[in-house]
């Protein structure tokens, strides 16, 4: 099934390429565009004039935690979101939702990390013991890798790399920046040697390799070990050491504002504006906080680490992480406030957030099938009445989603 797109405003992830321009797509690829001239609907083709609307990539948000929840990539998708990437899940339910994602169009694709990089008793098995219901957490646990040499370490990526992951997650928290009662502080953190041979063989398989790390201190300590971005903006004050460590390093960031906001408890006011559409324990879900940083955090660090980062000329990619139990998130619907937030906080006009939620994560992911309309990538693509490009709230009015051609979001 071919779709011809007319009229359409066309924002290509870098830019407004044009005012009303023709995308063809077929066999669930951009097959032709044209930024003018109308283009030649093949026989049988659909049509669809989108006059007065703006056709985008699908966004992609660059940090959530899917783990065995369908119903997060079938709402995401509702969003716009076509695409999120798994930050920590387990091997074997990472292949059950690929395999989703293969049957299925009508849900968002996932990119996954596998397993994060973890040692024993450190994070987030220390949280994971606090606040999971499971009955066999301790089991769960205990096939997470637990890397300590280089064996270890070669053992874990190549178990990753089975299921069909694609980047490296490593783990940076001695758990300060929470009040949380863990069983003991500092949280075992692996060693800067430990960390530059997860990345070295990260590389060589490869993949990305991304750090959770929430302080200056750890944030340094994965930027010295030589990783492609972190997973959150540091919630700490910020430094010229750390935007001269980032700068040196070529690294990205996900900031994750919208878990940090509900780390904290503040932003309230702003979730309940993109809450307003929804109901019942969905709403009552996104509108909660999570309030488990240190009492003397302020989410105003974070937005200076942001401005700062971007100023310095560091890409700066979209993600949320959102999960299913994690309050004051919703799948897809966390990206459009990220998006908000960056414009309304942290000094990005529309288009360069834009540009974070989709060519972005795109280049810096090396999913190079993706995040640009673009001829021979994949049709994964949004179409928003208005124009996001000048005011950001348009996102939130989804018109059409395609995935892999398919038209599967009609509102």
């Amino acid at each position: 099934m071919s779709t011809l797109i007319r009229n359409a405003r066309i924002f290509d992830g870098f830019s407004t390429v044009s005012e009303s321009g023709h995308v063809l797509i077929e066999s669930g690829r951009i097959a032709a565009i044209s930024l003018k001239q109308p283009l030649s609907a093949p026989e049988g083709c659909a049509v669809v004039d989108a006059q007065g609307c703006t056709l985008l990539p699908g966004l992609i948000d660059a940090h959530v935690h899917v783990f065995q929840d369908v119903h997060l990539i079938e709402t995401a998708i509702k969003y716009g979101v076509t695409t999120v990437l798994d930050m920590h899940n387990e091997r074997e339910w990472f292949k059950e939702i690929s395999a989703v994602t293969r049957q299925r169009n009508d849900v968002s694709d996932v990119k996954s990390c596998g397993s994060g990089a973890t040692v024993k008793n450190g994070w987030p098995s220390a949280i994971l013991r606090l606040v999971s219901q499971e009955e066999n957490v301790e089991e769960r646990i205990s096939n997470w890798p637990n890397i300590h040499d280089q064996q270890s370490i070669d053992e874990c990526i190549a178990l990753n790399k089975a299921v069909g992951a694609s980047f490296t997650k490593l783990m940076q928290e001695d758990g300060h920046t929470m009040k949380i009662p863990f069983p003991e502080r500092p949280l075992p953190t692996p060693s800067l040697e430990l960390q530059k041979m997860v990345v070295e063989a990260s590389h060589k398989a490869g993949f990305v390799a991304v750090a959770h790390a929430l302080s200056n201190h750890s944030t340094l300590q994965v930027l010295r070990a030589g990783v492609d971005g972190l997973a959150h903006a540091s919630i700490d004050p910020v430094t010229d050491e750390i935007v001269q460590a980032f700068k040196e390093s070529n690294a990205f960031v996900v900031p994750t504002l919208v878990i940090h906001a509900s780390s904290s408890g503040e932003e309230q006011e702003t979730r309940e504006i993109f809450s307003k559409h929804l109901h019942g324990a969905d709403r009552e879900h996104a509108i909660g906080c999570l309030p488990i940083t240190a009492d003397q955090f302020t989410i105003n660090n974070v937005y200076n680490q942001v401005i700062a980062l971007k100023e310095a000329g560091i890409d700066v990619l979209c993600g949320t992480d959102t999960a299913g139990d994690l309050p004051g998130t919703r799948p897809g619907m966390s990206v459009h406030q990220e998006l908000w937030m960056l414009v309304n906080r942290c000094r990005f006009t529309p288009i360069e957030a834009l540009i974070s939620a989709t060519s972005n994560i795109s280049k810096r992911f090396h999913l190079a099938d993706r995040g640009v309309i673009e001829e021979g990538r994949l049709a994964d693509l949004l179409l928003v009445s208005g124009n996001p490009t000048e005011s950001i709230e348009a996102i939130c009015d989804v018109k059409i989603v395609w995935r892999n051609g398919e038209r599967v979001v009609d509102n």
